[in-house]
């Protein structure tokens, strides 16, 4: 993406990766839903954030979660054509309330953030859209740069295991920040 191209992030633990390590040269072209961090903003932020600029590079990131809660103004971005991308990191779960799940009351303690999801790949194309499935990281690139290139909104299904959440957990508290 270019240095104007524009990043919507739902919240979720993809969110707090994004957070980390997402560098933006230019304001306003990395927009994170804080403060009451309603889920399922990045798709319709990303609908907006193209109707603005309608040349820039549009990208809504989001979780599965996210995703459902919002997906059916894809399509109104296919009638009002908008065509933006939209990237699902698919665990199956609402992986943000796991992890803090799991940092309050310990590995393994999690209770109701699992659930089932459609096909998305299917599900785009169901709605006219495009849409892709990434199957390594390898193939994260040049998929989300194929899909950049479509005239009509994309999906793309990103199966994710946040297992390194919990890692992560464990090797910053262990940081000691004295002075």
């Amino acid at each position: 993406m270019g240095p104007d191209d524009i990043i919507i992030s739902d919240v979720g633990a993809h969110k707090m990766w994004i957070a980390r390590h997402y560098h933006c040269n230019s304001p306003n072209t990395c927009i994170i839903s804080n403060g009451f961090a309603a889920m399922g903003i990045a798709i319709p932020g990303a609908l907006a954030a193209k109707l603005v600029h309608p040349h820039r590079k549009v990208v809504a990131v989001t979780g599965d979660g996210g995703f459902m809660m919002n997906c059916q103004e894809l399509e109104t971005a296919l009638r009002v054509g908008t065509p933006f991308v939209t990237l699902v990191f698919n665990d199956g779960g609402y992986g943000l309330i796991e992890w803090k799940q799991e940092n309050h009351f310990g590995k393994g303690n999690s209770s109701f953030v699992h659930f089932s999801n459609p096909d998305f790949v299917k599900f785009a194309e169901s709605m006219g859209l495009k849409g892709y499935r990434v199957n390594s990281a390898a193939d994260l690139i040049p998929v989300l740069k194929e899909a950049l290139n479509q005239d009509v909104p994309t999906v793309i299904d990103c199966p994710v295991d946040y297992r390194e959440n919990w890692r992560f957990s464990q090797k910053a508290g262990e940081l000691n920040c004295a002075v």
